[in-house]
């Protein structure tokens, strides 16, 4: 394990779990972390952010407060990483959205950054579990820099001999008052899947079926799949978001609606106006193919200018 006393000058960082934060019935590990540009919550289950407040800021992300802490159960909220694919896959045995978001991640590295923002990089690598699933001699790494904005690095290493896939994307769930008054920019004129009128989204070999005239609104369920997008896209709501991504060019804008989020035990009709999804990762026909002894990496800065 880390020393992470090594950074109490700079950061106070705590080790805890999901238990005492959440008071939920397992305990998964948590790192908690406040330095003086900001706050943060990461969970090692899953390798994801749960929570990310900047100074002066309001919070960044969204944790529904009905979120399960269970193992072989997704954390509904924060910012999950869904690879080594995003979807269902072709296999219906094997789990939506890969296996990531339902692994323990390790603590590999800490560091200050000469901003004296915060680095911290998780790493996955080959379990009994994901070589049943397909995926043997490889290694995931994700970061976290934390400081005046949140920064996001996804790398995908192959230590096999021959090609592999790695379809993915960053899960995100952005905090807003209002659903109904959100809108995206940054996606008008390129082409999208429409999930929700029946567009299939599990194929490599798409039809892209609908173009985007101007911005995105959630008037209703909204699950649109951009696999081709700009690379900026800002949310517009009371304190905007902007995404700034490289090597992600998939973009996914969600929200479940009332309808839907009544029949979804961790979200609920209450609290479905309450969060948006624009995530971005490298799916269907954008998904990487990692030549043998080879990595692929992605970045993305999420900031809130105002």
């Amino acid at each position: 394990m880390i020393d992470l006393s090594l950074f109490k000058n700079i950061a106070e960082i705590t080790v805890t779990d999901s238990a005492k934060k959440y008071q939920s019935a397992q305990a998964m590990p948590l790192l908690e972390i406040s330095t003086e540009l900001c706050q943060a919550t990461i969970s090692l289950y899953g390798g994801q952010i749960l929570e990310f407040t900047a100074h002066n800021k309001s919070p960044l992300l969204w944790l529904s407060p009905l979120v399960k802490f269970e193992s072989g159960v997704p954390i509904r909220g924060g910012i999950p990483i869904c690879a080594p694919w995003f979807g269902k896959h072709h296999n219906s045995a094997y789990p939506n959205h890969g296996f990531a978001r339902t692994s323990e991640w390790q603590l590999s590295h800490c560091e200050v950054l000469t901003n004296q923002a915060i680095k911290i990089t998780l790493s996955l690598s080959q379990s009994a579990r994901t070589a049943a699933l397909g995926y043997s001699d490889f290694e995931m790494s994700i970061s976290f820099i934390l400081g005046q904005e949140l920064a996001l690095e996804f790398s995908m290493t192959n230590h096999s001999d021959t090609a592999i896939d790695c379809g993915w994307a960053w899960h995100s769930y952005f905090n807003v008052n209002d659903i109904a008054a959100v809108a995206v920019t940054g996606l008008a004129g390129y082409q999208y899947i429409d999930a929700v009128q029946g567009g299939i989204t599990n194929r490599l070999d798409h039809q892209l079926d609908h173009q985007l005239g101007k911005q995105q609104t959630f008037k209703g369920e909204v699950d649109r799949y951009f696999v081709n997008a700009s690379a900026e896209q800002t949310i517009e709501c009371a304190q905007p978001i902007t995404l700034t991504g490289q090597n992600c060019n998939t973009v996914i804008t969600w929200n479940p609606g009332a309808p839907l989020a009544e029949k979804m035990h961790d979200i609920g009709a209450a609290n479905f106006d309450r969060f948006v999804c624009v995530e971005r990762g490298s799916a269907f026909s954008d998904s990487w193919l990692i030549g043998p002894k080879d990595t692929e990496t992605a970045t993305l800065v999420i900031s809130q200018p105002f």
